[in-house]
């Protein structure tokens, strides 16, 4: 079965918020590794040790990159997967996404959890508007009677079992 997909006119600025997570990436990894030699914690500890002296604020620093690690996968599959659909808004979401995760890690790194807070705030300013995009290609895409057919027609192909 042959299909066609067809790259819309701006698609090429959501290569601008994905270059900005690299830079993002780097900036996160630099507060770690400066981070493991004020606070002493060796590798290969992800986190300082239980009981360490500076654990709080080394995890602080730690998390805020882990964490950002933890959504970046789902936050430029859905920017790529939006921006077939909506290629400028998916890609000011990435970049509000990549400023909001620089404001978090500058903040978490801070040493409190609590630090966090406007960073996170802004980086769902950027990822709740692609999780909306998402959505609602998927719910068109289940209302969609071309869509339906084919899974009747997989569904009986493959299981035997008629929808």
């Amino acid at each position: 079965m042959a299909f066609k997909v067809e790259i819309p006119d701006g698609y090429g600025l959501l290569f601008v918020p994905l270059a900005a997570s690299y830079f993002l990436n780097f900036f996160l990894s630099f507060q770690v590794m400066a981070a493991r030699s004020k606070y002493n914690v060796q590798y290969p500890n992800l986190y300082a040790p239980v009981g360490h002296k500076d654990a709080e604020a080394f995890n602080c620093v730690q998390r805020a990159h882990q964490n950002t690690l933890e959504t970046w996968g789902i936050i430029m599959i859905s920017m790529f997967a939006a921006g077939l659909v909506f290629p400028v808004q998916a890609a000011v979401a990435g970049m509000v996404w990549v400023f909001g995760r620089i404001i978090y890690g500058v903040g978490y790194a801070l040493g409190s959890p609590s630090y966090r807070t406007p960073g996170s705030l802004i980086s769902h300013l950027g990822d709740f508007p692609l999780f909306g995009m998402v959505c609602y290609l998927a719910y068109g895409a289940v209302k969609d009677p071309q869509m339906i057919s084919m899974v009747k027609v997989f569904a009986k192909a493959h299981t035997g079992v008629e929808l």
